[in-house]
């Protein structure tokens, strides 16, 4: 099963952003930022895999995520900006979290 899903378009404009930000190794973490308004929030960071780990490379790219997280949200895709409607690349869960804008009082309109 493939836990983390990108594109040829999405991959070529990551990778050119790790480039540019002269980032080693291609070890990328997805992250679990926290919880929002409108669901979980993820980010990316530059790390190491560990046994709690699943590792996925794509390329030359290592995607690393806690099992924990691949298990609660079914992996990840990564979109282009332009698969995004031309706001940048994005990480989105394969599973959508129940609640949204609602969950928290309706103050998100």
């Amino acid at each position: 099963m493939k836990n983390i899903t990108i594109s040829d378009e999405a991959y070529n404009e990551f990778k050119e952003f790790l480039d540019e930000n002269k980032v080693e190794g291609y070890n990328i973490r997805i992250n679990l930022a926290g919880y929002a308004c409108s669901g979980p929030a993820f980010n990316i960071s530059v790390s190491q895999s560990t046994d709690s780990d699943i590792t996925e490379t794509i390329n030359d790219i290592n995607f690393i995520a806690e099992k924990t997280l691949i298990d609660e949200f079914g992996g990840f895709i990564i979109l282009s900006s332009e698969e995004n409607e031309g706001r940048g690349l994005s990480l989105r869960p394969v599973i959508a979290p129940e609640g949204g804008c609602g969950s928290c009082g309706g103050g998100c309109h």
